[in-house]
Order: structure tokens, then C-alpha cells, then sequence
């Protein structure tokens, strides 16, 4: 896995899968659609990896200029790579890396006062046809944590078949796009997307 733009561009994520539990790793020409998405400058918000596995998602962020970017993992392994990555690279002031489950990693940020105007969610794919209590339990529990802008973006990288709600608390879901048996799923409150 390489950075693909911005001030680390070019730099190796040495992530041996089979190392770390053979997880779904975001496939490049997702990660290229979701940044494309977002665009080429993420402009000094911060950005959040709600579930980082190899970290490539949230390392791309800050290479395109995101700060701070919050890099969390549940899985040790997963996190001590990374943390021992961020330092290898000496990105610690910029980032945050925690080991926390999805919902005590938004209580923190919350008593830390952070709201990140970029959330990037990909949490095991939960291989199911129709809908997916999981993400609409997770996204009600965002819009009341008080850690969301007026114009912060989530997105939800998911498994295609999966259906995911319009509406979640204070969000509204704006599009889906499809990309093979992985989708992205872009929410955001009101109508500020």
C-alpha cells in the first residue's frame, strides 16, 4: 500500500495482511474514489478513522492535509503497527492513535473537545443482504455525541448488498456509490452535502 498524493506521497504502508488477521483492506480504487470525493485538500480539518486496520486510510488524509488525523483500531496488533508507523514517520503531533472500541472512541473526542470534519467508517463488513442494524445504531449514536459539525461528512465504506438507512438521527444520507462488492455511503447533517 502506497500514499498516493500529498507530503507523503510515495511512502510504503508495510501492512502484511496475513499477519494481522487477513482483514478486508479498502481496495485501491475505492480509496481513490473516496478521495476524489473529497477532494485533493482536506484543508487542516481533522479526520477521523473510526476503525484504521493498516492506517492507510487515515495516513492518506493527513498526507492530503488533514490534521489532526485519529487513527483508532481495536485490534492491538493493528494499533501498535500503526502508533510504531506514525512515529517511524515522525507524524505523532499530527495524529492521534488510540486503541478504542467505536463508541468509546467518540466519547473521547467528545470530552476532548474534537470534531472531526471528516469520519471515515470501515468496520468489518458485514456480509448480509438488506439492512444493517449496525450502522444505524452507530450513526444515531454519532449524531447525539455532540463531536459532529454543521458540516461534517461521514462516510461508510460497506459491503454493496448491504442497505443502509436514509436518515439517522440529525443525518441524511446524500449518496451511495458502488464499486464492485464494496460501496461508499457519504452522510452529513441537514443538507450540507
Amino acid at each position: 500500500m502506497r500514499i498516493t498524493a500529498g507530503r507523503l506521497r510515495g511512502r510504503t504502508i508495510p501492512f502484511l495482511n496475513r499477519k494481522y488477521g487477513n482483514a478486508d483492506i479498502t481496495p485501491q480504487k475505492v480509496k481513490e474514489a473516496l478521495f476524489s470525493r473529497l477532494g485533493e485538500e482536506l484543508r487542516a480539518r481533522p479526520f477521523l478513522d473510526l476503525f484504521a486496520c493498516s492506517g492507510q486510510i487515515g495516513l492518506e488524509a493527513l498526507s492530503r492535509g488533514a490534521e489532526p488525523v485519529i487513527l483508532n483500531e481495536t485490534d492491538k496488533r493493528r494499533f501498535m503497527f500503526i502508533k510504531s508507523l506514525v512515529q517511524e514517520w515522525g507524524m505523532e503531533e499530527k495524529t492521534l492513535v488510540r486503541n478504542f472500541r467505536a463508541r468509546q472512541c467518540i466519547r473521547y473526542l467528545h470530552q476532548k473537545g474534537i470534531r472531526p470534519g471528516y469520519i471515515f467508517i470501515d468496520a468489518p463488513y458485514i456480509k448480509e443482504k438488506g439492512p444493517v442494524p449496525y450502522y444505524s445504531d452507530l450513526l444515531n449514536f454519532m449524531s447525539g455525541s455532540g463531536i459532529l459539525e454543521k458540516d461534517s461528512i461521514i462516510i461508510i465504506q460497506h459491503y454493496s448488498k448491504n442497505i443502509l438507512p436514509e436518515k439517522a438521527g440529525t443525518l441524511t444520507l446524500h449518496e451511495t456509490r458502488d464499486y464492485g462488492t464494496s460501496s461508499l455511503s457519504f452522510y452529513a447533517p441537514a443538507e450540507e452535502l
